[in-house]
Order: C-alpha cells, then structure tokens, then sequence
C-alpha cells in the first residue's frame, strides 16, 4: 500500500511540474528592424543616376496604377476593406478578401503612390509572388547603389548583403519596387510598388543625399492612436497571408489578445525597453493571467525600428525564432498590437476546455438560428 501510494504522489508531481512547464510560454529574441543602424549621410555632390541605369516601366500589371488617381482604382477594384491612415500621410487601402488576391494601396491627395502585393493571384508584372529569387536575378537590373530624385533633390539608397538577398530594390524609369524575398525558401514574399517621393519618405536603406530631406509633420497623438490600430489590423492580415502561404490555417483574431498586445508595444515605448518581460506588467505569462486569458501554449514576436507593419512582418518571416512562431501549427488565435514603431503579435493555444466550450457556443448557436428559420417558416406559412 506504501508503495502503491509512493507511485501516485511521484506521478502527481511529474504531472504538476509537466502543467507547468506546457503552460509557461515561450519567448525569443525581439527584433530591431534595419532602420536602427541605418545612416543618413548629407553630400555635397553625389551622382543622379546609377552607373547600370533603369530598367523600362513595365507598361501592364498593377504597378501601372502608380501616378494615377482613386477612380481608376475604383473601376478596377471597387471598394476596399478598410480605408487606414499612415505615419507619412498617405492612406492606405486594404483589399484583404482573399488571401490569393491580396494587396494594399497607398493615397495620397487622390493619387495613388505606392502598391503593396502579396497575393499570387495578382498581375505584378514584370514580378510574381512565389517567383525565385534565381530568375529574378537573371532578369533584373541589381545594383548596390540606386539613386531616386525629388524635384532638385537626389538620394542614393545603398544596399548591403543582407537587402541583396532579402529586400531588394529595384529601379524602373519613375518607379521602384522593394522586393521581399523569403531567406528560407528564396521566393519572392512581397512586392512593393513606389514613387520616389514615398520611397524617400520612408528611409528604407542606408541614405546618403544632396540637397534638402522629404520629410512630413509627425501625426497628431489622436491620428497615432488611429495609425497604431491600423498596423495591428495590417499584422493580422499579413500573418494570415504569410501562413496560408505555407500551407497552414489562418489565425482567429482575438480581441482580448489584441488588448494585451497593444498595451505590452505602449510599455516598451513608454518606458523605453525591448523584452518581453516589462518592469512593471512582468513576463507574457503574467500579462496573460492579467487580461484572464487561458491558454495551453502561448508566445509572442516583439519588434522595433521598422517604418510599417509589411517591414515588421517579413523581418520576423526572414528571422529563424520568429518565423518558427509565426509559423507554428499549434496556434490558433492571434492579437497584434503597435504603438508608433513598437510591434508585438501574441500566439495562441487555448485550453482543451476552452475550445469544448466554444464548440458547444457555436452549436447551440446553429440550434437557435435553425428553431428560428422553422419558426419563420412556420409563419409563412398560409391556413386552409
């Protein structure tokens, strides 16, 4: 009896020492974005056209949109989703109703001036998502160095080994394009189409210029909160896109994680930090109990020093640790949350319970509207 009772405290322990091991989630390195290093170096004189030129403006695809005004677009597109402001002016918007036809426009005063792919099933030409970047080497014009100019303004972006592997940029006559190249598999992830005004706006690379800086006024706190909303919305999409990419479900977003995701990017802000454990708010596993959000398995990605959400996401997608979680096949919810250039994605587990209880909601739910539709038919239904 000794014994028997020996053996079921021994196997109480592992089980207790194993429930908490499963449910401490799990954290990796945060990321800082290129924009952290980058430099911008004033010049006397500098070159206006790069020694090997441009490539022609491709005449066919959606890159042809660049230039023109929001009635072209509307022809062509109708509606988006959702109309969303910016940290540089423009408003984007987002067609998200498919993840094989995705892509996001930038407006600025009714102009369109840049396009952001990553749905295959978009014309992209002379790119494609899911091209190889082999063949977009033996077709493209690449060089380290590409010059933009603004009225009397020229900018030389410079490139290093890392963006000629994974964040190429391209220039057409009056067009660039930033290529977003996946490390792991070498395909083409993203496109972005730009003028060179927003491509200066942004800062993408290392920058050296002559003349005066394309700057815009900071957005007003009010707008951040707006712009910050946004990003969050952006993060969610584009993790979805990069999943199904990979042949894996898409994420439910969760409100209660959007929450607690949103809060931990204001504190890193706030109080000047990069981790995932806040001086004042503890580790994820704190924050979570916080919020009373149950979970099986959680983690979360944390980055900085990156001018957007489509910046954030393929610098995760490029980085083995957080791709590993962005891509783990076990999660099932989602919440993204930003606060100026602070970006934070929770992953999520549910519990066993959790997910039995939805599925007992939803199933009373389809009883309820069924007894409705009867009841409804019932009515209609004319006395003899």
């Amino acid at each position: 009896m000794k014994a028997l009772f020996r053996i079921l405290m021994v196997c109480g322990a592992v089980a207790l020492i194993g429930f908490m091991f499963f449910n401490t989630p799990k954290e990796n390195e945060p990321l800082e974005g290129p924009n952290t290093n980058s430099n911008i170096i004033p010049k006397t004189q500098l070159k206006q056209e790069p020694a090997i030129g441009a490539m022609t403006r491709p005449q066919t695809g959606i890159s042809t949109l660049i230039g023109k005004g929001t009635q072209t677009v509307l022809e062509q597109y109708g509606e988006p989703a959702r109309k969303e402001p910016s940290s540089f002016g423009y408003q984007w918007w987002v067609y998200n109703e498919d993840v094989s036809t995705f892509f996001m426009i930038g407006i600025d005063n009714n102009i369109v001036t840049q396009i952001y792919i990553a749905g295959q099933e978009i014309d992209a030409f002379p790119f494609k998502v899911g091209q190889k970047r082999d063949e977009i080497y033996r077709m493209t014009i690449i060089d380290y160095e590409v010059a933009a100019t603004v009225g009397e303004n020229i900018f030389i972006f410079s490139m290093s080994e890392e963006d000629m592997q994974t964040r190429l940029l391209i220039k057409f006559d009056g067009l660039y394009a930033q290529l977003y190249i996946d490390r792991e598999t070498s395909e083409l992830q993203g496109i972005r189409y730009t003028d060179s005004e927003t491509l200066v706006l942004h800062q993408p690379y290392e920058m050296s210029y002559q003349g005066e800086l394309v700057r815009r006024a900071p957005p007003s706190s009010f707008l951040q909160q707006e712009i910050d909303v946004a990003s969050a919305k952006q993060l969610d999409d584009l993790l979805n896109v990069t999943r199904v990419h990979h042949d894996l479900l898409p994420l439910e977003m969760d409100e209660s994680l959007e929450e607690a995701a949103r809060m931990h990017s204001e504190d890193m802000k706030v109080q000047n930090f990069l981790a995932h454990e806040s001086p004042t708010y503890g580790d994820l596993k704190k924050r979570l109990q916080t919020q009373k959000i149950e979970y099986s398995e959680a983690n979360e990605n944390l980055a900085t020093a990156y001018f957007d959400a489509i910046e954030a996401m393929h610098g995760w997608t490029n980085s083995p640790e957080h791709r590993k979680v962005l891509l783990n096949d076990r999660y099932t919810r989602v919440g993204s949350g930003a606060f100026v250039d602070y970006y934070t994605q929770i992953y999520l587990e549910p519990t066993t319970q959790e997910v039995g209880r939805e599925e007992q909601d939803n199933e009373e739910t389809k009883n309820e509207k069924q007894d409705s539709e009867e009841s409804t038919d019932k009515s209609n239904q004319t006395l003899p």
